[in-house]
């Protein structure tokens, strides 16, 4: 076995690659190209940078790796493992689906802006104090925003934050940065030209149609009735009620008849016996005849 870094040899016996020559030599290979590389992946611990490596490798290689395990010598959550992990990939040129400026003008639907967002991005590689891999997603995605922002173009900065790979926290830091420098750069090149005469006057509203009102005609004043026959009516009126109150009267008055009493008959179910000389007989009388 060829001598390698302690640590890459440490996780490799951990996450049992040790005797994987292959592997390891892409592992270290991997970590020689992030000392060159820029200082994006700097706040990572050397010993998840090396578990990564190994994950690429073994990937790589064609060996399959136990996920949980991996994430567990790494030190990682598994959502920052995984951010991270896209981020190296991105760092040693792995990744196949960059995400580029086009691309996210095409998904964002934006496609107005990507020359702009382009220029912004450069202007951003040129005023960087350090050197930087502008193909991280975060770059592309920031300099489509800032287009967005200054061409007034909507876009839902939930899924371009979604995009970068950032956390909200360090999207609003990022954002502060680039503002500054974008506002003094290119504040005022989409700014809109003032309309020609033209188009002003291609803007002003034609006059609205009034429809014409039409004089509204003296009413007629109300015929007087005359006085006889307003007596009439009144008389007839006037008698009409009387006499329904005289008939409504007469309802109330009249009482209903009630039938005359009938006395109740007493049940006989057979004559009483005959009585002969004071004795009670319990046969007839005909009897005795």
């Amino acid at each position: 076995m060829a001598c390698h870094n302690k640590t890459l040899d440490l996780m490799a016996s951990k996450l049992g690659l040790g005797d994987e020559d292959k592997v390891l030599s892409k592992a270290a290979e991997f970590e020689r190209l992030l000392q060159t590389k820029s200082t994006a992946g700097s706040n990572m611990s050397d010993t998840g940078k090396v578990v990564i490596c190994l994950d690429l490798a073994a990937s790589i290689v064609g060996i399959g790796l136990d996920v949980k395990t991996v994430i567990k010598y790494s030190g990682w959550k598994p959502s920052i493992y995984s951010n991270n992990k896209k981020i190296i990939e991105n760092l040693l040129e792995l990744n196949s689906n960059k995400l580029s400026v086009p691309l996210l003008c095409v998904t964002l639907q934006c496609g107005e802006v990507q020359n702009l967002a382009e220029r912004i991005l450069q202007e951003y590689r040129k005023q960087a104090k350090m050197a930087m891999d502008l193909n991280l997603p975060q770059y592309a995605c920031m300099a489509v925003y800032q287009a967005c922002r200054i061409s007034k173009v909507r876009v839902s900065k939930s899924k371009v934050i979604e995009k970068s790979r950032l956390r909200p926290a360090q999207w609003t830091k990022l954002d502060a940065d680039w503002a500054k420098l974008v506002d003094s750069k290119f504040a005022a090149v989409n700014k809109k030209t003032k309309p020609t005469k033209k188009a002003v006057a291609d803007e002003i509203e034609e006059p609205m149609e009034v429809d014409e009102i039409k004089p509204v005609d003296n009413q007629a004043e109300p015929q007087i009735e005359p006085y006889e026959v307003w007596k009439q009516r009144m008389l007839k009126k006037a008698h009409k009620e009387l006499k329904e109150l005289e008939n409504s009267e007469k309802r109330k008055n009249i009482t209903p008849r009630k039938s005359p009493r009938k006395t109740p008959q007493k049940f006989v179910p057979y004559q009483s016996p005959a009585k002969v000389n004071g004795v009670r007989l319990l046969f007839p009388t005909s009897c005795l005849k």
